[in-house]
């Protein structure tokens, strides 16, 4: 094992390997967790101070010795430079508040322009490990002609941490539930647009079948947890996954998936930029530097219980306990759902047709040369699809 002083080096005397690198981190941190298990009196002995903090799963415990290894180098200041960073670049007028939730016990962290347009609201709904400033190359076309709202997920970015349950079903219907209570709470009580990327096109059909009063049209983008995981996933299909997710599932589903970088601390942003170059390059069009990268690893270096409810309901990360498309006819048929992939994405559109199968007013589109972040792989094509799908009132 790598010592602690190696791990520190620059990434150009070190990390030329990142899934290496970060394997080092959590088996630091998994020894480190067996070591207090074993000497710690509090897991042994609660007493009446500590029966509040040992009344948490048992996942939580590995989270608190996360966070006794990392820096504390953010937190909820250096998340609002970060995304005020990205959000001046943009020539539209965004308000930021946070909406209450769970009896004021919880608050999540939104966003909305152009309130005063007549037409059909969107709301905008990020994937795992995001938040409302990865919808930046979009913005400011989205809310020329209409009302636009997006929020950071229960658990992710800016808004609250609250605790998951270890039952996929129940952790899925918390994320639904809370996102009704923002729209409650925000004051959208008219029909509206759904959009949803990935995990959030996961919980934007999860949130349709419970809630379809108010919603329209239904946009999913490259939505994750739609299919069944292969019986042959562990070749074929796992080459379609980016080599990112796969060192992440091999090892960090003992911890939560992004513990890598709270283990890393001021080095996070480093592994950043070897995981997700890509990503730097897809928003150059706003700005040619690391800002996109260091305002997701401020997204991702705080409590992870989002990510924890997240892991609760996957199944190795790239597919879902409880794939939606074995529920997909329960939403309104009277809602259409319009899917959108990218061409080069590892989500496989085979479940899209399927749905298509299953009920009617399924449409199916694809970006060719776009990944799974359709959205800013391909900007001007996805804001033309938008222009001509999204459906405005007459």
């Amino acid at each position: 094992m790598a010592t602690t002083n190696e791990l520190l080096l620059s990434p150009d005397e070190q990390l030329t390997s990142p899934s290496n690198a970060i394997d080092e981190m959590i088996s630091m941190a998994l020894i480190h967790e067996n070591l207090n298990n074993q000497n710690s009196p509090i897991e042994q002995l609660p007493t009446e101070s500590t029966k509040k903090k040992t009344s948490l799963p048992s996942r939580f415990r590995t989270i608190e010795t996360l966070k006794r290894l990392s820096w504390k180098n953010s937190g909820p200041e250096q998340l609002a430079r970060a995304e005020m960073k990205i959000f001046e670049t943009l020539k539209s007028q965004f308000q930021g508040r946070y909406i209450p939730i769970v009896n004021n016990t919880q608050k999540i962290w939104s966003i909305c322009a152009n309130l005063t347009s007549a037409n059909i609201p969107v709301v905008l709904i990020h994937g795992f490990g995001g938040g409302v400033g990865l919808w930046s190359l979009n913005l400011d076309q989205l809310c020329l002609d209409r009302p636009v709202y997006a929020f950071d997920l229960p658990g992710f970015a800016h808004s609250s941490r609250p605790v998951f349950s270890r039952d996929p079903i129940e952790a899925e219907q918390q994320f639904v539930e809370m996102i009704e209570e923002w729209r409650i709470n925000i004051g959208l009580n008219e029909p509206f647009i759904i959009l949803g990327h990935s995990f959030g096109g996961f919980l934007t059909a999860a949130y349709a079948i419970r809630y379809p009063q108010y919603i329209v049209q239904i946009i999913l983008v490259d939505p994750w947890g739609f299919g069944h995981k292969p019986d042959n996933w562990q070749t074929s299909p796992m080459q379609r996954i980016p080599p990112w997710l796969r060192s992440f599932s091999s090892v960090m589903m003992k911890f939560s998936p992004l513990a890598g970088l709270r283990v890393a601390g001021p080095f996070g942003v480093h592994i950043m930029k070897y995981l997700r170059q890509d990503l730097r390059v897809k928003f150059q069009k706003l700005f040619d530097d690391d800002r996109v990268l260091e305002y997701l690893y401020h997204c991702n270096a705080q409590l992870p219980t989002g990510e924890e409810g997240f892991r609760t309901i996957s199944d190795l990360l790239a597919w879902s306990k409880n794939p939606m498309i074995d529920r997909i006819h329960l939403i309104d048929e009277r809602i259409p759902i319009h899917f959108l992939h990218g061409g080069q994405s590892w989500i496989e559109i085979d479940s899209s047709w399927i749905a298509q199968g299953k009920r009617d007013n399924v449409f199916i589109d694809t970006i060719n040369d776009a990944g799974h972040h359709v959205y800013a792989d391909a900007p001007d094509e996805f804001d033309i699809f938008l222009k001509r799908t999204l459906m405005n009132k007459e």
